[in-house]
């Protein structure tokens, strides 16, 4: 189903609406502008973008978890039709595990390293669900079942650090699930394993994304763990989304030069490798983000961005490379 669509009947689980956010200091700069992004139920729909573009700040914006020196400057965050950005303390947390999860690139920072990790997934339904120490125990092996934990009964008792970074990472999958919710946020899920680990992890939340039909928002500067969990794909460079449509179009005929750039492997380890064609100068704060690195950059790029282009009836992209014919042709 199509955004358009799942906006007209309703089957929108998150939608993003002209969300600013800027860093403060010693002098404030906005890290994300104008952000717009629906994710339809039972979809998962990624963010993709190099380190420091702002998707995280996105993700932790939802969660109303923003650090100190964040703040949103415009938009609201409607998640089944209510602005969590409104909303108190008090209702946030109750939402916060039991209707929306969430999946941390590190497991190591979000786990207690002091509590068996059986009790900290039982924490979250004992909390939200009500239940007994008995129940939730059972529950809790079943979860950890599920995830892939070998020997539930006896991982229940470990301490995180007596976990591999593997098992760890399925035991914040289970805190996740724990209470079935509505959305899970996913954060670079995988980053922090090695490709072995990774390909696993990735596997198993193919499956349960697919089984328990759950909506996902995916922060990710990985193309491929794009590839292997999303529907659909926002591409965002300096706060900006250049590119948002169907994954697979947009891994097939990547209608931005940022894209394309992605998929040839010019980004390496979150960061842009490749150097521009044209000499750089200072440009207007509304300048393209991505002009000083791209080969193809016209005069028009270095004093504005441009407007959002619909394309194939459901795909959007702002380059004024961009003609009838694929952008990909264009810069060959």
């Amino acid at each position: 189903m199509s955004t358009a669509d799942a906006q007209r009947t309703g089957k929108t689980m998150l939608s993003i609406r002209d969300l600013g956010i800027e860093i403060s200091g010693d002098a404030s700069h906005p890290v994300l502008k104008g952000l717009n992004l629906d994710i339809p139920r039972g979809q998962t729909v990624a963010l993709l973008g190099e380190s420091g573009s702002g998707k995280t700040l996105a993700a932790y914006a939802v969660l109303n978890l923003l650090p100190q020196v964040a703040r949103v400057t415009s938009g609201e965050i409607l998640f089944q039709q209510t602005d969590l950005l409104q909303l108190p303390a008090k209702k946030m947390s109750h939402i916060l595990g039991n209707q929306i999860g969430m999946v941390y690139q590190e497991p190591s920072t979000s786990l207690n390293p002091l509590m068996q990790v059986g009790k900290q997934i039982g924490e979250t339904l004992r909390l939200h669900k009500s239940l007994g120490r008995r129940a939730a125990r059972e529950q809790v092996l079943s979860l950890m079942e599920l995830v892939g934990v070998p020997d539930p009964r006896r991982r229940y008792r470990n301490l995180p650090h007596q976990l591999s970074g593997g098992v760890r990472q399925r035991v914040v999958i289970a805190m996740a699930l724990a209470c079935r919710p509505d959305l899970i946020l996913a954060d670079e899920p995988t980053s922090a394993l090695d490709a072995t680990v990774q390909a696993q992890i990735l596997d198993l939340l193919s499956r349960l994304i697919q089984d328990l039909r759950m909506s996902v928002f995916l922060i990710s500067h990985d193309m491929g763990v794009v590839a292997a969990l999303a529907d659909r794909v926002a591409v965002l460079k300096g706060g900006i989304v250049v590119e948002n449509g169907d994954v697979r179009d947009v891994l097939k005929d990547p209608a931005h030069p940022y894209t394309a750039a992605m998929l040839s492997g010019d980004i390496q380890g979150g960061k842009m490798q490749v150097a521009t064609s044209i000499t750089q100068t200072e440009s207007a704060p509304d300048a393209c983000p991505f002009l000083n690195d791209c080969r193809w950059a016209r005069k028009e790029c270095r004093t504005a961005t441009p407007e959002e282009t619909i394309i194939d009836g459901n795909r959007m992209v702002r380059c004024f490379l961009h003609t009838q014919t694929s952008v990909t042709e264009g810069m060959e």
